[in-house]
């Protein structure tokens, strides 16, 4: 649903910014031209609610737009995006009729998937467009580059068979934010297993390998299509990759509302476990969030929030409702004040990587984690876009 932040009963919430992520998809769609974009929008389009982004980028005609899970696809149907959609990670003896049902094309992680996709495409009398994995040294999933040469003509003794068509061979890069060396060596075993594929007969109409940090680099990591993710979402910024395009805009603000603002003593404990005790008088402002919305629990002590655009630090243990900040040095702060837990305030940001750094995790985690129970509030995207969401 979408909820207006000048609604006092809505104590906390997610500010998406749909102009900023157009923009960066804009500058990755025009620093990888002519290759093509497939938006990953899976686990919700990274908690930012998948239906209102799809709509957002459909805009700029994507090659597709990427999800785990078939039952994540048919919700982007159900919301009106009849683009092209790619599963990455279905499981071929559950799943595959969920794939015809909703029209999603599949990703054969194996050669035993591939033929497990086929034979239930056969069976319902129907096609499912297949996108092949090599295993590069992901290890997770997918054909082992280094056995091409006796899994690529079985590939095209299952694709003889019917039920499925190859749209596109890719491969997972591992480090390529971090390991250019590494990374190339994954692209050279890729490049191998198609020369086998193609000498068994097999059409490769596609390659794609690219995430967000290969995108941002070298630009024979573009190949076909690039499957970018977190930096339309605003991370990756400051990655020093050679020829990267821009920073990303921050995308996301949570934001939450104080709910009672209370002066403590010297030697005042604060929360469970009295995690925290104050060294003189202090004000605290306790916050309508907490870990069940997604602000992470290891904060506790070491977060910060902006409070009318100045930094405050987040006090003793973030519980699973409300959390407390230091208010001492920020005048007139009092009941339904907003503050900001990611994001922009005036001339102040608390950013993805910031908030990251401070949790102990990852960017991706800072974002997935944000709970439903956050209303999600889409501003400057097309008119349509947040009809439907949550």
């Amino acid at each position: 649903m979408t909820r207006s932040p000048a609604d006092p009963a809505c104590r906390a919430w997610l500010e998406v910014d749909l102009a900023g992520l157009t923009r960066n998809a804009e500058r990755v769609a025009d620093h990888v031209a002519p290759a093509r974009l497939v938006p990953m929008v899976k686990a919700d389009a990274y908690g930012l609610g998948a239906i209102a982004v799809a709509r957002t980028l459909d805009g700029l005609e994507p090659y597709a737009f990427g999800v785990a899970t078939p039952r994540e696809g048919a919700e982007l149907r159900r919301g009106g995006i009849e683009r092209r959609i790619v599963v990455f990670a279905p499981s071929a003896a559950a799943e595959a009729s969920e794939l015809l049902e909703a029209g999603l094309d599949g990703a054969a992680l194996s050669l035993d998937s591939l033929r497990k996709l086929a034979a239930r495409a056969r069976a319902e009398a129907g096609r499912i467009a297949v996108h092949l994995e090599v295993d590069t040294g992901m290890g997770r999933a997918g054909l082992p580059a280094a056995a091409a040469a006796d899994w690529a003509p079985e590939v095209a003794s299952v694709l003889s068979g019917g039920g499925v068509s190859l749209d596109s061979v890719y491969t997972h890069f591992h480090s390529a934010g971090t390991d250019a060396a590494v990374t190339r060596g994954q692209l050279a075993r890729l490049r191998a297993a198609v020369t086998r594929l193609e000498a068994a007969g097999v059409d490769v109409p596609l390659l794609h390998a690219a995430n967000s940090d290969a995108a941002m680099g070298d630009r024979q990591y573009h190949l076909d299509l690039v499957r970018v993710g977190i930096y339309l979402y605003g991370g990756r910024r400051g990655t020093g990759i050679a020829g990267a395009p821009a920073d990303p805009e921050g995308v996301a603000r949570v934001r939450a509302r104080v709910l009672e603002v209370r002066d403590l003593a010297p030697g005042s404990t604060v929360s469970y476990g009295a995690m925290y005790t104050t060294s003189g008088a202090e004000r605290l402002a306790t916050l309508g969030i907490g870990y069940a919305d997604g602000l992470a629990w290891r904060l506790s002590n070491s977060g910060r929030a902006l409070v009318r655009g100045i930094r405050v630090p987040i006090r003793g243990g973030v519980c699973m409702d409300v959390t407390s900040v230091d208010v001492s040095a920020v005048s007139g702060v009092e009941p339904s004040d907003v503050v900001t837990l990611l994001g922009r305030d005036g001339a102040e940001e608390i950013t993805l990587a910031e908030v990251a750094a401070a949790a102990g995790t990852i960017e991706y985690e800072v974002l997935t984690a944000i709970g439903r129970r956050l209303p999600r509030c889409y501003a400057d995207g097309p008119d349509h876009a947040a009809e439907g969401s949550r």
